[in-house]
């Protein structure tokens, strides 16, 4: 079938899917995956995998996640991210990126601390950030 559709593609577009060297590494193609939240993250970490494999699998060149926590000052529940705060993250992260490569695309992270935007409302830690403010973070009660 692969042949089929390639050759009912216009050839001006054949560029697209030519591999571009970025040192030391090449993506299979000029397609990337741009960060964005899918409400999985580590809550539904199987379906994230899932997901950005099938990503993958469709000839996207570079595959990133969304939102990644670094740090538990940076918990953003009730919201659900990626995180990477100890070894059980990594383990799930390191399944996402091999499940990538398998299908010859690169993986890509997009870290991120949201400072005072954080509730921290998981690890109840202190956010932090550059500014002197409370948390804009505002969780009713339900009634």
């Amino acid at each position: 079938m692969g042949d089929d559709v390639t050759s009912a593609r216009d050839p001006r577009y054949d560029i697209l899917l030519e591999p571009v060297r970025m040192d030391p590494v090449t993506a299979p193609s000029r397609f990337y995956h741009v960060p964005h939240c899918n409400e999985m993250g580590e809550l539904f970490p199987d379906s994230m995998i899932a997901m950005h494999a099938m990503k993958a699998e469709g000839a996207l060149g570079i595959v990133t996640t969304e939102q990644c926590d670094f740090h538990p000052t940076a918990d953003v529940q009730p919201f659900t991210e990626t995180s990477m705060w100890d070894g059980g993250d990594i383990a799930y992260l390191a399944a996402m990126v091999n499940r990538i490569h398998q299908h010859g695309a690169l993986a890509g992270i997009e870290l991120v601390h949201n400072g005072q935007d954080t509730g921290c409302l998981y690890l109840r830690e202190v956010p932090i950030g550059p500014e002197h403010r409370p948390t804009l973070l505002q969780v009713r009660k339900s009634a």
